[in-house]
């Protein structure tokens, strides 16, 4: 195997360690092109970058998970050596130049196993999501979506105060998954939220 440069390694970690253990090749390459995907989106942010711009982003890398850690610990004749390991770092290496087919499907980010377990607490159903299609409910827990209206706001000229004036928007769901692999469902927000909210495709 070809040595590993840093990002490849890092980000191949990743894709690692936040897949199952099955080693899924479409999860653990989903998982990789998300990653890089949203570094493209932010500036052609490095994964290093990326890591620093948001802390939160991916747990692998501080939780002591230890798929990362034995990724990151190899060397390259070890990785070579793992199948798992040599097909993340294969994943990486395509992502980052983004070659070929998109496992994530245009996808920024991904859940596991626990967007089920902690289904009643997860940010995504306190956000509001849909599935972008039915295949990718690969949990079995139904959409939670969050009606929302945003109003253009003017000053009132007798009062001074910011009162509604028209419709600027109006979403019912922040993010929308873009595919779903192993044990992994992607997502990406939702067109409407970014349309009504202006907000960044990438945040």
């Amino acid at each position: 195997m070809p040595d590993i440069d840093d990002q490849t390694r890092k980000l191949a970690g990743i894709a690692y360690g936040e897949a199952s253990v099955d080693d899924d090749p479409d999860e653990i390459g989903g998982i990789a092109f998300a990653v890089a995907n949203r570094c493209r989106a932010w500036g052609g942010k490095t994964v290093d970058q990326l890591l620093s711009a948001d802390p939160n982003y991916t747990y692998a890398v501080s939780d002591g998970n230890a798929r990362f850690g034995k990724l990151m610990s190899s060397s390259n004749a070890g990785v070579a050596k793992d199948p798992g390991m040599s097909l993340a770092v294969e994943w990486a290496r395509k992502a980052l130049v983004a070659d070929g087919t998109d496992p994530s499907g245009g996808g920024f980010w991904w859940d596991g196993l626990d967007f089920k377990s902690n289904y009643a607490h997860h940010p995504k159903v306190r956000d509001g999501f849909r599935y972008g299609s039915p295949e990718h409910n690969i949990f079995d827990v139904p959409e939670a979506r969050r009606p929302v209206t945003i109003w253009w706001q003017v000053k009132n000229k007798k009062t001074g105060q910011l009162v509604n004036s028209s419709v600027r928007g109006k979403y019912d769901a922040i993010w929308v998954s873009t595919a779903a692999h192993g044990h992994t469902i992607f997502w990406k927000h939702d067109p409407d939220y970014i349309s009504a909210t202006s907000g960044k495709v990438y945040r």
